[in-house]
Formats: structure tokens, sequence, C-alpha cells
């Protein structure tokens, strides 16, 4: 089953620390972030980059500043290794697919995204897949599956950026069941899908260049 009304929504960006991980992102793609907010369920914050068609970039980070929730934070942020691979420099976490009926998608995937959390930050509502130990699902391969109330975007009180997405790329041991779910999923030019350890990489198209983040 192709899900027509499926699009790609945004991509996760890991940081150690918020401040620090978006100025170094900003002098990478000499543009400036818009201030995003706290995830209180989470204990995480972010920061927000509108590029085309209303997809974003987010960086996100754990927050200092909070206590630590009760339950494992999602994006594998938890995680010692993903902890030690943002310490160095901002990483490329996972990408984020926006569905009419999460409820429907999750039953008809093809894989297990987690279960279906409520969440907000600010005025903003939605729901979100975040399996129970909080880890990405094939290291971020996969996506994670979101559902915006009507009207209800983060994207339309971002200012526009002269930054787009170039090229997605998704490597797997098994591209050809990657592909197959994905397929099912979403019909992008913007995702290639090769054979490799599951990683993502991410081209972005800038005013001067092209940045490969990873």
């Amino acid at each position: 089953m192709y899900f027509m009304n499926s699009r790609i929504d945004h991509i996760v960006i890991g940081a150690a620390n918020l401040i620090s991980g978006t100025k170094t992102l900003e002098t990478k793609l000499s543009t400036k972030f818009s201030p995003g907010g706290e995830h209180k369920t989470m204990g995480t914050h972010n920061k927000l980059l509108k590029l085309q068609s209303n997809i974003y970039l987010e960086v996100i980070a754990n927050n200092p500043n909070v206590s630590k929730p009760s339950r494992q934070r999602w994006f594998s942020l938890d995680e010692s290794s993903i902890k030690e691979k943002i310490k160095k420099s901002p990483r490329l976490l996972c990408w984020v697919l926006e569905v009419d009926n999460i409820e429907d998608t999750v039953k008809k995937c093809g894989y297990n995204p987690g279960e279906i959390l409520q969440l907000s930050r600010d005025e903003l509502t939605w729901k979100v897949t975040v399996p129970s130990n909080g880890k990405l699902v094939e290291n971020g391969v996969l996506p994670v599956l979101i559902e915006w109330p009507s009207n209800q975007h983060p994207s339309k009180k971002l200012n526009n950026s002269k930054v787009s997405i170039n090229k997605i790329s998704l490597f797997h041991p098994e591209p050809y069941k990657i592909k197959s779910i994905i397929s099912n999923l979403i019909t992008s030019d913007l995702i290639h899908i090769s054979e490799g350890f599951p990683k993502m990489e991410l081209i972005l198209t800038t005013q001067n260049e092209k940045v490969v983040i990873d």
C-alpha cells in the first residue's frame, strides 16, 4: 500500500550542546537557525531551519536545565555511542515522515516504528512514533512517523532560508528490503538507497556550495 499523502517532514541532527551545536551548523551552512523550544516529556530542546517545501532541519540536544525524563529520550540521545559521536560535532540522526493518519500507517508500514506518543511544545501538539527504548529504527534509516493537526506545522512560523536538500542517502545491508518499505510510504527524488552499513547521509545546497552532513 502506498501512502499518497505522506511527505518528508524534517531531518534531525543531534548535538551535545544546543548553543554550540547550532553555531557549528550556522557556520557550516552560512545561515541562522530559528528558535525552537523545549520537549518536556523527552528532556530535550531544539532549534530549526526551514528548507524547501516546508521541510525543516532540526538540531536537538538534551536539555541540561531540566531533570532527566522518566523514560528513555528519543532519537537514541541516551545511547552512549550517540553521546560519544555528537560530542565531537553535530551528527545526522534520522529523518521524519509526516503522515495523515499515524495509527493506520503504523499498522501497515511494514516495520515497527515504536509506540505513538502525543507530545507538545509551546502551542504545538503532535503525534509521533518513539520506540520504548528510545532507539532509532535501523540506525535512523527507517523514518520516524509524525502527524500534525491541520494548519499546525512549525514550518509556518519559520523564515525562508537559502538552504535546501539536495539528496538524502540511506545505506543498509539489505537495501531491497528498505526500498520495499520506503516505496510503500513515499516516493521522492530526494531519497536514494544503497547497500552499506546502516546510516544516513544528507547533502544540503547552500548559497555557495554543497554541504555533506552525516
